[in-house]
């Protein structure tokens, strides 16, 4: 089977991370995977949103075409007033589709929410890591400078102060109030509205900002610190968190997007209720309460990476991932 993947890889991100382990997952069970379009393929799978040229050309042929939707654009996302405008291109693909895959239940959620009901096939596929790769053990960088040290860690493409701000204001409370001796450790970029904010933020050996560091790197920052920090506002699958559980990190969250559909409160680790959807305004976090989750947490660190990382062997294994699109794959082109 040849499937035509439209993607543009880039060293870091969660598509271009999904790309390559999609590709080499189904090399393996000997399919091949195109990412630029091939002179015959039997499927076309495509991201949020597809060139309408390739698209048309599926069509025109009869090839199925999949839709791998994750997260849609609203009043409070990056798309700001424009989001109507940018989810134009995702409503477009999936109404398209033949079969649509969903990256959580919030996915779907958000699709029928902003861009319509629709009746077109879908299956739920969370995404799934190299558990042999990002496991507990195995080289790890030296975060720490003494046992006593706690060590708290995030990684993302931050691109709003959402992602960033409550973050900082939650470790700056923890270390006030219950462990003076900590660090945290932030991994990835920073654009837009956030841009400066290494700059503004950065303290020697207490809020480290590390840049971007290569996904085969991750586990070994991952697997030095004791708790993954995520404040994302309505994360559609974050593949980071699902990294991070695999490692044997506890996530310290807000249960809003799918968050609570990744991370069990009380198990692989705490996630901090909101009121609202935050999808047409902003939405406030209190920094307090995070840092008492935070505590919780490492209180019972043991039990709590135990859990994380159980639950990555028993849900987000990359074969249980790539055997569910193979199925969805295979329904499609059962004369293949």
């Amino acid at each position: 089977m040849i499937i035509f993947f439209p993607t543009r890889l880039s060293p870091t991100g969660g598509s271009s991370s999904f790309a390559r382990k999609f590709a080499a997952g189904l090399k393996a069970l000997s399919h091949s995977v195109a990412f630029e379009r091939p002179q015959k393929y039997d499927l076309l799978l495509t991201n949020a949103s597809c060139p309408l040229q390739h698209l048309l050309h599926a069509k025109a042929r009869r090839v199925p075409i999949i839709h791998r939707l994750d997260g849609v654009y609203y009043p409070q996302s990056v798309a700001d007033k424009q989001w109507r405008l940018h989810n134009f291109p995702l409503w477009l693909t999936r109404r398209l589709a033949d079969h649509i895959i969903y990256q959580s239940g919030y996915s779907r959620h958000c699709a029928e929410t902003f861009l319509g009901h629709i009746r077109t096939p879908y299956t739920l596929i969370y995404n799934g890591v190299d558990t042999g790769q990002f496991k507990p053990d195995g080289p790890a960088e030296p975060l720490r400078s003494n046992g006593n040290r706690h060590v708290f860690i995030t990684v993302s493409r931050f691109r709003r102060p959402d992602q960033i701000d409550p973050l900082i204001d939650a470790f700056n409370v923890y270390r006030n109030r219950y462990h003076a001796d900590c660090k945290l450790v932030i991994i990835g970029n920073f654009e837009g509205t956030v841009a400066d904010r290494p700059q503004q933020l950065s303290q020697p050996r207490i809020i480290e900002f590390r840049g971007i560091v290569p996904n085969n790197k991750l586990p070994a920052y991952l697997r030095a610190a004791d708790a993954f920090l995520f404040t994302h506002l309505n994360p559609p699958c974050p593949n980071n968190v699902i990294e991070a559980l695999a490692c044997g990190l506890p996530v310290c969250g807000v249960a809003d997007g799918a968050m609570p559909e990744l991370v069990s409160s009380g198990n692989s680790g705490e996630l901090l209720p909101v009121q609202g959807n935050g999808f047409f305004s902003p939405r406030q976090l209190d920094p307090a309460a995070i840092a008492v989750t935070m505590h919780k947490i490492m209180q019972n660190r043991l039990h709590y990476s135990q859990a994380a990382r159980q639950s990555a062997l028993d849900r987000f294994t990359l074969d249980h991932m790539i055997n569910q699109y193979l199925t969805v794959l295979t329904r499609l082109t059962p004369n293949l």
